[in-house]
């Protein structure tokens, strides 16, 4: 899209959406607490103690969703009181029609149907609160919201206690909660923001105590504010949880390997700690830790030269993890995953393989064992943010037995993963200055230095700054890193996927083989709108140098690249028509290579709309220019490919129901039909009961394309980048079973199948990989340069046809099944201590043929002998 066309669209809509829009205006809030004069309430639910009967119930709830301003279906009261360790709440949740109250039970912090909640800026920063919120069941919902309510930790799980109870005219939950768990100052009379809501299943309704427009640039800064608290003394935190698991493993035994015994037994001891240094500053401790309980990461094919990311979700590393995060680009999508801090580092799989010989057998460990990780964070009262964190793994072996005798391997150093960073706010929290370091170290030897980073740092500053009540901002980040080592070790990074410098058609970077160390650098330049209106935009420019290498803590697929972005959001929340909202989206980016040439382009509509019955569809439409790919050869010249059009589109049902479908795909059609893809993927989730919810999710995928990477070789000293057309299909159907027996004992099965096959046609050689024509960038073997040798499954080459086969390769069409399974028993027997029992399963095999029967491959899949693991885990939590 022309840049000029995207201005014009932009005026436009700018235009429409500002006019004939009536601002709401809104009043803020106050409550006054008082402290408990007589016998503390009983936490049971039942709202008859003394001191309810005799407080003042506060109210006037108003719509925020989906009549923004307008009074709630029903009505709602709390009040809050405290004494010296303690905060007590109780919520009234009046409903006309009692019965028709959704009672869903589920685990903790996956709350659905009818629900209340209170939110508590205790810091007074209007930037970060803690969340309390529990359904008509009983489940609980807790978390620590930061930025102004752009990021929710649900991962937080503080000590408290809360009971609901059915009544004649609704329902009502009444609230303990320790001042332990919540920071604030130790001043006399302290002023706090206050959020209380209330979630109205029936007519997906959100209604809160002060009401906050949809338009509005922020959340916790517009808070109301609770006052009477008086006289509170800041209590530390301090709570220590110690572990054992137990574990069996079975599998496949293999005659002759010593390793593949069939069974496997094993029994580890831990501790996890959560001790207060002060009210404001808290260090989270982990020795041995084990997060068995944790579901695995899907299993995938990947034919791209560049690694794939998987979220975290172990417990420690995620709790709090917004304050170590520092995003190196802007946006949603594979821009969200770059950081400067990739956690999953920490107890990766170890990086190095050793090859076997004949009768020789090898056992490499999974993961990397965590002896121990510590982190501090924290806020003080002057708008000063902290965090520290120090992991380190020890040294991986891999055992090795060869006619009778074992020795060991070192193949992953012991490892020291460090990150720190201070945030400070300024001007009201309107100024924010952030900074962060990081520190990798590992103790090396002769066998890994010339595979590994001896040392590791990087290091990055960010100033954000709002206006206008925060609804306009700019943002300037900075980072660099640097790495050294041996040169082999710094010759494997500059010829890594992230670079290849090793490139031959690269004139402005080269492999220096000499090199012991790289320095690269970064950034973004980014201004946008927030709030206010309907309209909402962002544009940026953000760069990474070619020497940039943050991946020893850090992940980012590729470097040398300069982005620039444009992005308009138009946002209808009131009903019209037949719609309840409206979203629309236009976005334009551009990029280009430190070498000057435009190695990108392209630009979207999309859309999103709800329906008043609920229901909802969205859909959109890109358009990608030609690109420059460093990585489609895996190492060879940099590759022009065709543009594209993609389009994608989704539609779902009712949220509100027991049964609820949606449906949806995306597909891509390449110029000069270079590549084509077609995706189409459902969800069924269908609650039975209250307490049982079963979801099935399939996906079906079907692709092609014609210049997918195969091999490459040498011959008569010349360089040879081999691709071919690639057919692939894929079949994924994901199960998912969870029976809430009450809100602390649950079960809940996954089950995930997985087929994958793929078949190469139509070899090729690159001839010139920039060539302005698409057929001149590659030349199609012949029936007479190319031949199968069925007996050696290879393909032979005469490429200059004179009767004698000049090189070859194998033939390597792929039929990838597998099957993951987890039922995970959870019992919170006493806050905050566990009782995890988990079976695992998985089952895997491969073919070196194309799949052409599903139902054999479910067979194959199914008769397939598994590998299971059966754990338990005990923790106890003493606070």
């Amino acid at each position: 899209m022309k840049v000029k066309q995207l201005l014009a669209i932009l005026i436009l809509i700018l235009s429409i959406s500002q006019s004939g829009f009536a601002k709401i205006t809104y009043e803020k809030r106050f409550y006054e607490t008082t402290p408990i004069s007589i016998e503390t309430p009983i936490v049971d639910g039942i709202l008859n103690d003394a001191i309810w009967l005799k407080g003042v119930w506060q109210g006037g709830f108003i719509q925020r969703e989906p009549l923004e301003g307008s009074k709630p279906s029903q009505n709602t009261e709390f009040q809050i009181i405290y004494d010296n360790n303690f905060l007590y709440i109780a919520i009234k949740a009046y409903d006309s029609s009692p019965d028709s109250v959704s009672y869903m039970v589920s685990r903790r912090d996956e709350i659905d149907g009818d629900a209340v909640g209170l939110a508590i800026d205790s810091y007074n920063d209007k930037k970060t609160a803690f969340g309390f919120w529990v359904n008509a069941a009983g489940v609980k919902k807790d978390f620590i919201i930061t930025e102004d309510g752009n990021n929710e930790d649900a991962n937080w799980d503080p000590i408290w206690w809360v009971k609901t109870s059915k009544t004649h005219d609704g329902w009502t939950a009444e609230m303990k909660i320790p001042l332990n768990q919540l920071r604030f100052a130790n001043i006399g009379d302290l002023t706090w923001g206050l959020q209380v809501g209330r979630y109205y299943f029936r007519k997906q309704e959100a209604s809160y105590w002060q009401f906050i427009p949809k338009d509005a640039s922020g959340w916790v800064h517009n808070f109301g504010e609770i006052n009477g608290l008086k006289g509170l003394t800041p209590r530390r935190q301090v709570e220590v949880a110690p572990y054992l698991v137990t574990k069996t493993e079975s599998f496949q035994k293999e005659e002759g390997n010593p390793f593949m015994t069939g069974r496997r037994n094993s029994v580890n001891v831990g501790l996890d700690a959560k001790i207060g240094l002060s009210n404001n500053f808290t260090l989270d401790l982990t020795v041995n830790p084990d997060f068995g309980q944790v579901e695995a990461d899907p299993s995938i094919i990947n034919l791209t030269a560049y690694e794939i990311y998987f979220p975290e979700k172990r417990p420690f590393f995620i709790e709090g993890s917004n304050l170590f995060s520092f995003n190196m680009q802007s946006g949603d999508g594979d821009q969200a995953s770059e950081n400067l801090f990739y956690s999953r580092r920490i107890g990766r799989s170890p990086n190095l393989n050793r090859d076997t010989r004949d009768n020789e057998y090898v056992y490499t460990p999974a993961n990397t064992t965590i002896l121990g990780a510590a982190k501090v964070s924290g806020r003080n009262n002057n708008g000063l943010s902290v965090g520290l964190l120090e992991s380190v793994t020890s040294n991986s072996w891999a055992s090795i037995e060869y006619n009778d005798k074992r020795n060991h391997e070192l193949i992953e150093p012991l490892t020291s993963y460090f990150v720190g960073s201070l945030k400070k706010e300024y001007n009201k929290g309107n100024t924010v200055v952030n900074g962060i370091f990081t520190s990798t170290n590992r103790q090396l030897t002769t066998t890994t230095e010339d595979y590994f980073h001896k040392n590791a740092f990087t290091g990055g500053v960010h100033l954000e700054h709002y206006w206008n009540n925060r609804n306009y901002y700019v943002s300037g980040k900075a980072y660099m890193s640097y790495v050294d080592g041996t040169k082999e070790a710094i010759l494997l990074t500059q010829t890594s996927p992230a670079r290849y410098f090793q490139r031959s058609n690269l004139k402005y970077e080269h492999v220096d083989s000499s090199r012991t160390s790289l320095t690269g650098n970064g950034g973004i330049v980014e201004f946008g709108k927030t709030g206010e209106g309907h309209v909402r935009f962002m544009t940026f420019v953000s760069w990474k140098s070619p020497m940039l290498e943050v991946n020893d803590i850090g992940y980012s697929q590729n470097v040398d690249d300069i982005f620039q972005v444009a992005w308009v959001g138009i946002r209808f929340w009131k009903p019209v028509f037949i719609f309840k909202s409206i979203n629309i989206n236009f976005n334009q980016w551009s990029g280009w290579n430190f070498g000057g040439q435009s190695a990108y382009s392209g630009g979207n509509v999309n859309f999103n709309f709800q329906f008043k019955n609920y229901w909802g569809i969205g859909s959109g439409i890109n358009r990608n220019g030609e690109n420059l790919s460093s990585g489609a050869l895996w190492g060879g010249p940099t590759l022009k490919t065709p543009g594209n059009w993609n389009n994608w589109y989704n539609i779902y049902s009712d949220e509100r129901k027991s049964l609820i479908v949606a449906f949806g795909g995306s597909n891509v059609w390449g110029d000069l039909n270079s590549r084509v893809y077609h995706e189409y993927f459902g969800s069924i989730s269908y609650r039975p009961s209250k307490k049982i919810q079963l979801t099935l999710s399939p996906d079906f995928t079907i692709s092609s394309r014609k210049l997918q990477y195969f091999t490459d070789l040498d011959w008569n000293s010349n360089k040879r980048y081999i691709v071919a057309s690639l057919r692939n299909k894929e079949y994924v159907l994901s199960f998912r079973v969870q029976y809430s027996i009450n809100p602390e004992l649950t079960i809940q099965y996954y089950a995930r199948p997985y087929l994958t096959s793929g078949k190469y046609s139509e070899y090729k050689m690159i001839t010139d990989p920039l060539a302005s024509k698409f057929k001149d960038r590659f030349s199609t073997y012949t029936s007479s340069q190319i031949s199968y040798d069925a007996v050696n499954g290879e393909f032979n080459i005469d490429e200059n046809t004179d009767g004698t086969t000049d090189y070859s390769f194998s033939k390597s069409d792929f039929n990838f099944i597998d099957l993951q399974s987890n039922l995970i028993v959870r019992w919170e027997y006493r806050p905050g201590s566990t009782l995890f029992f988990v079976w695992t399963m998985g089952k895997q095999n491969s073919y070196d043929t194309y799949s052409t029967s599903i139902g054999r491959d479910v067979d194959n899949l199914f008769t397939s002998y598994p590998h299971n693991i059966f754990l338990l885990k005990f923790s106890y939590r003493f606070n």
